[in-house]
């Protein structure tokens, strides 16, 4: 009997003991993950993670410490573990915000939830736990939010810009930024760290690149990596329309065709330069003529006999879109000796002069009363070896005509033209719609053995060639003749502005 009450005494001591001990390890725990929860009677400092037990002989679990329930990150280990003498977890839930159960787990001691949890999702846990021989059970849950993703406001394909950079803009601020992929970037932030500026550098022309964006919160939580496309902008191109020509009239306009409207209208021309092949540059004035077409007309003329180069200067020619050339512009042509024609109204003629010599003289026939030639100077802006021509009124309507394979059609002013007339030989008297009909052998077969004037002139002019119509006539003029200074330079000027207003519209539809 003695012995029994002795070894219940030593029982119990013991169980003191070991309540103490664990008093004490609660009380000098230290570690800054860690937080312990007791199931009795609490007094709540954090009611998300915060719990201090007045008990002697505490029970419950410890957590690791959240650090704000509002921005947990989801891909960080969530301990959980029993504290207390024969204290046990006997059952955990972790739930998401519409109470479907992600986790669970029964009579543990200690364990870790499963991560990553979901961005931007509030959660549960439950968490209960019990001491069997002291018949103590409590239920406790805590609550947080894992933090949010900044959302991208806008497409996850985009064309890098003109300078080289794309914009992103984002709900929400965001932390550090990285860009991984084959592209080259550099991310900035703008004062709200709501926009990122990524610049590029050395990438190709037309290309697509992928780009994955890592980037985290201000907290420094890492988010999940945000996939780009980027492409970069196409090539620029530029073409001339005198490539390759040869012999080419004086006044002729150079005009420079972009793929794509220019970034820097305003400086472009300063990027493009006009030489003779030995290296002189050529005096003229640049001007736009269209979104994409950039005019050069030549002051006073081009340079007869000579071999001319337009080029730019390198990479400073750049589309709205920021393309760049892709081969720099080199293109030459070549100009012809000086040649003109004069037409003249009242004497129903036309002169054509070389080296300011008069080198052919024929009659011709221009436009009726009703349909007079236009006067003033103008030049050759397109040729047709042959031509189908008609009016713009409609068949059956009044001054409706139709003319297949016109000769030797050379136009020099919207629709007026030089061409050979085979359904007449009234030469020297007016007798055209407007045009310069001129004599010719083709497709003639009731006059089969007139002069073949069309054809002479087809083959001595060019694109380019200044032509001069006036009323009156100056004094005649014989082959070998120089013309008066007069003539031969009539108003350079104007024949230079009305070079630039060269269009295909009218009265008379050609068709090509």
């Amino acid at each position: 009997m003695k012995i029994a009450t002795y070894f219940g005494a030593v029982k119990l001591l013991l169980f003191w003991l070991a309540a103490a001990s664990m008093v004490l390890l609660a009380i000098v725990q230290t570690n800054p993950n860690e937080t312990f929860i007791t199931l009795s009677a609490v007094v709540q400092a954090n009611p998300n993670e915060t719990f201090v037990s007045q008990d002697m002989l505490s029970y419950g679990f410890s957590m690791t410490s959240l650090q704000g329930g509002n921005e947990v990150d989801p891909r960080k280990t969530i301990t959980l573990e029993a504290v207390g003498l024969g204290a046990r977890l006997s059952k955990v839930e972790l739930l998401d915000g519409t109470g479907k159960v992600l986790f669970e787990a029964k009579d543990q001691t200690r364990l870790s939830l499963p991560v990553p949890l979901a961005f931007e999702t509030r959660h549960t846990i439950k968490v209960t736990a019990e001491r069997s021989w002291s018949e103590q059970s409590e239920t406790r849950e805590i609550n947080f939010t894992t933090v949010a993703v900044p959302k991208l406001e806008g497409p996850t394909l985009t064309m890098v810009g003109p300078d080289a950079s794309v914009t992103l803009h984002f709900d929400r601020p965001v932390g550090e930024v990285q860009a991984t992929g084959d592209l080259t970037l550099r991310a900035e932030h703008d004062a709200t760290g709501q926009n990122i500026r990524l610049l590029a550098s050395d990438y190709e022309q037309d290309h697509k690149y992928a780009v994955q964006l890592n980037y985290k919160t201000t907290k420094g939580v890492l988010l999940p990596p945000l996939n780009l496309e980027l492409t970069t902008p196409p090539p620029l191109a530029a073409e001339t329309n005198v490539r390759g020509l040869t012999n080419l009239g004086l006044v002729l306009p150079l005009q420079v065709t972009f793929s794509e409207p220019l970034a820097d209208r305003a400086n472009a021309a300063s990027n493009l330069q006009v030489r003779t092949r030995d290296g002189k540059a050529i005096s003229g004035k640049w001007r736009w003529i269209g979104p994409r077409q950039l005019r050069f007309i030549p002051r006073p003329t081009w340079p007869a006999s000579s071999t001319i180069e337009v080029s730019d200067d390198g990479q400073n020619l750049r589309s709205e879109r920021g393309g760049l050339l892709k081969q720099a512009l080199i293109e030459q042509f070549s100009t012809g000796t000086d040649r003109r024609l004069f037409v003249y109204l009242d004497s129903q003629r036309v002169e054509a002069v070389e080296n300011g010599k008069v080198v052919r003289t024929f009659k011709v026939s221009t436009g009726k009363s009703k349909t007079p030639t236009v006067t003033g100077s103008f030049y050759i802006y397109d040729r047709y070896r042959h031509k189908k021509m008609h009016s713009d009124v409609g068949r059956g309507q009044r001054g409706f005509y139709e003319v297949e394979d016109v000769p030797y059609t050379q136009f020099f002013h919207k629709d007026y033209a030089f061409h050979g007339a085979f359904w007449h030989n009234n030469f020297g008297h007016p007798a055209s719609h407007g045009c310069v009909n001129m004599a010719t052998k083709d497709q003639n077969k009731s006059w089969p053995n007139v002069s073949e004037d069309a054809g002479w002139l087809y083959q001595w002019a060019a694109l380019g060639l200044p032509v001069t119509v006036t009323h009156d006539a100056p004094e005649p003029m014989q082959a070998g003749h120089e013309p008066a200074e007069e003539s031969k330079s009539l108003n350079q000027e104007a024949r230079s502005e009305a070079a630039a207003r060269q269009e295909l519209s009218g009265r008379v539809v050609v068709q090509r």
